[in-house]
C-alpha cells in the first residue's frame, strides 16, 4: 500500500503543479489485471492496485479541467524478476498456466507494454481519460 498507493498519490502530487503551469499533460498510471481478476494469496496486492484504478479515475474527473489525461496500464504478470520471486519454484508451471488462460498464448514481457504508454504519452491519445488498458494477451474483457 505504501508503495503502489500512497507512492503514486505522491508521484501524481508532484507533477500536477507542474503541469497546470505548462497547460496540461499525461499521467499513466501502473495497475494490474490483478485488480479485476483477482489473485489468490496476494489480496494486498489485489486491494492496491484496484485503489489504483479507482485514484486513476478519480483524478482524471478532477484534473480534466486543466487538461491533464489520467489513465491506467494493467498488464497480467510481466515476466520480471520480481515474478519470478512471487511465484518461487513455481514459477515455470505459473508461465505454462498464465499463458494457457490468455487467447495470445504467450507469457508478457516489459516491452509489450511500450506500445500502450506510448499512445497514452501521446497526443494520438488526446481525447483519452480515466481509462485502464488491459494489456494482458486477452485474459480480461473490461
Amino acid at each position: 500500500m505504501n508503495i503502489n498507493v500512497k507512492g503514486l498519490w505522491q508521484c501524481c502530487k508532484a507533477v500536477v503543479g507542474p503541469m497546470r503551469e505548462s497547460g496540461g499533460g499525461s499521467i499513466i498510471n501502473i495497475s494490474s489485471l490483478a485488480a479485476v481478476f483477482g489473485l489468490p494469496y496476494g489480496l494486498d496486492y489485489v486491494a492496491s492496485k484496484a485503489a489504483v484504478i479507482g485514484m486513476t479515475r478519480g483524478m482524471a474527473r478532477e484534473l480534466g479541467k486543466d487538461r491533464i489525461r489520467v489513465n491506467a496500464v494493467a498488464p497480467s504478470a510481466v515476466m520480471t524478476e520480481g515474478t519470478e520471486e512471487f511465484f518461487g519454484a513455481k514459477f515455470d508451471k505459473a508461465k505454462q498456466v498464465i499463458a494457457a488462460g490468455q487467447l495470445i498464448q504467450r507469457n508478457l514481457q516489459p516491452t509489450d507494454l511500450t506500445g500502450t504508454i506510448i499512445y497514452l504519452a501521446s497526443d494520438s491519445s488526446a481525447f483519452v481519460t480515466g481509462q485502464t488498458h488491459m494489456v494482458d494477451g486477452g485474459s480480461w474483457f473490461l
